[in-house]
């Protein structure tokens, strides 16, 4: 039998690491975690993995936590709660528990959240990644969480920022010489018609 009240659920889809996209089905209430990428200012990703970034012991990590009301409904008592991996912890700069007291219908809210690398004795292995979890819950029992991971490194020899890799001499050097080599061959197709 087919029933007229209508069933209300939103997907959040995520990419995971090696290219799968994970989607799951979520209430009224939905929760993004995503962390700033620090190589590009102002950009947030869902995750930074070994490959894409690694923050330094003493290294401060910035994550932000939108909450959205994606039902039909006003919802009440919003709670909001950040967990760390253990090798970070927070800065005391911003809360890690934050309240709404009321979410609109398509009504959104983003926090930062941010924390900082422990020191290299109490870092477990010279390199980890962790996931960092974000829960809300409001009244009415509503509840979502997202993750985000992160990874850190110790310190290599005191550098915090190790150079970048590559060098782009060669690549100018090849089109210089082409730009070159066409007007050259430009000048001949002119001499030709001169003479």
């Amino acid at each position: 039998m087919l029933s007229s009240d209508s069933v209300f659920a939103a997907v959040r889809c995520e990419t995971q690491y090696g290219g799968n996209e994970v989607c799951v089905t979520t209430g009224e209430l939905q929760i993004d975690k995503e962390i700033l990428d620090p190589r590009y200012a102002g950009a947030y990703k869902d995750n930074l993995y070994l490959t894409d970034y690694l923050f330094k012991t003493g290294d401060y990590v910035t994550f932000k936590l939108t909450v959205k009301n994606v039902g039909d409904d006003t919802l009440n008592n919003v709670r909001i709660t950040d967990n760390l991996p253990s090798f970070l912890f927070f800065t005391g700069e911003t809360p890690h528990e934050f309240t709404i007291d009321h979410l609109n219908p398509d009504e959104s809210e983003s926090f930062e959240v941010k924390a900082r690398v422990v020191a290299e004795s109490q870092l477990e292995a010279d390199r980890i990644c962790g996931v960092n979890t974000a829960e809300v819950w409001a009244d009415g029992d509503q509840h979502d969480k997202d993750t985000s991971q992160v990874c850190a490194t110790k310190k290599v020899l005191g550098v915090s920022v190790l150079p970048e890799t590559g060098d782009n001499t060669p690549l100018i050097i090849f089109g210089a010489s082409l730009a070159i080599a066409m007007l050259g061959l430009g000048l001949i197709k002119v001499g030709r018609k001169i003479a």
